[in-house]
């Protein structure tokens, strides 16, 4: 069987068409997508229709719950408390939301914290975050013991997250485990959007960066009025980093994951 894996659309069509266009070249038998779908993009609710229209199984991210937490409906297989935003990020949440649909909402609110499944003998554990939560995080730098905390517990041969917006494999107490990398904008100075492959049957892994047309994606920003800076929301998708801004021109959370 032959994955593919993808994270962190952040309402970025563009990029989101152009991973989707690369993975049809994969031939794959299953999509999965591992949340913050519409959340810091122009285009949230046509991200989240896409991701419904094709059916790809997927887990909630921080985000998604930051957009619910804006909103009377809330995520009741949520690990985490309802998220409060703050006066702050108010203004930016209710851009997305007037721009989403009841059903947009309402898919996001039925969205599981995890996912899993067996193929070729062989155990698959999807996680936004880590296995403790969606907000806190596994980096590539990060001491043993921090690793070893975050998936003690897990019963999995592979441990899939995405939420840093940076690609890594590596083994850790017996388990494999990947970070996808982000499709809507990159955290490691690389501006291509990011997935990951899995072949089961021949235990092959592939690390994919996607070219993508960033100009159509700032245009689109420019377009619809984006309740980011666009010409710093461009800044950000060139360099392949998010660099904070000065209020009030962005939500209180300086690094979006």
């Amino acid at each position: 069987m032959k994955l593919a894996i993808l994270s962190d659309i952040h309402g970025n069509l563009t990029a989101l068409d152009a991973v989707l266009n690369d993975v049809a070249y994969e031939s794959v038998d299953k999509i999965i997508c591992l949340g913050d779908i519409a959340y810091k993009g122009p285009e949230p609710s046509e991200c989240v229709s896409k991701i419904q229209k094709l059916d790809i199984s997927c887990v909630y991210g921080n985000t998604d719950l930051y957009l619910l937490g804006a909103t009377d409906i809330k995520n009741l297989q949520s690990h985490e408390p309802s998220y409060i935003p703050s006066q702050y990020e108010l203004p930016y949440l209710n851009w997305h939301i007037e721009r989403m649909s009841k059903s947009d909402i309402e898919y996001l609110s039925k969205l599981p914290f995890e996912y899993r499944f067996e193929v070729d003998d062989q155990s698959f554990h999807f996680v936004h975050g880590t296995p403790k939560d969606c907000y806190s995080a596994i980096q590539p730098h990060d001491s043993i013991q921090h690793v070893e905390s975050s998936i003690a517990n897990i019963s999995a041969d592979w441990l899939i997250m995405g939420h840093i917006h940076k690609q890594f494999i590596f083994r850790s107490a017996n388990i494999i485990l990947v970070n996808t990398g982000a499709v809507g904008f990159s955290l490691d100075y690389d501006p291509r959007a990011a997935y990951v492959t899995i072949d089961t049957t021949h235990g092959k892994f592939t690390l994919h960066r996607v070219n993508y047309d960033i100009e159509k994606a700032v245009q689109s920003a420019k377009t619809r009025n984006f309740c980011f800076s666009p010409e710093w929301y461009g800044e950000a998708l060139r360099k392949g980093w998010w660099e904070p801004i000065p209020y009030p021109e962005r939500v209180k959370i300086d690094m979006p994951n």
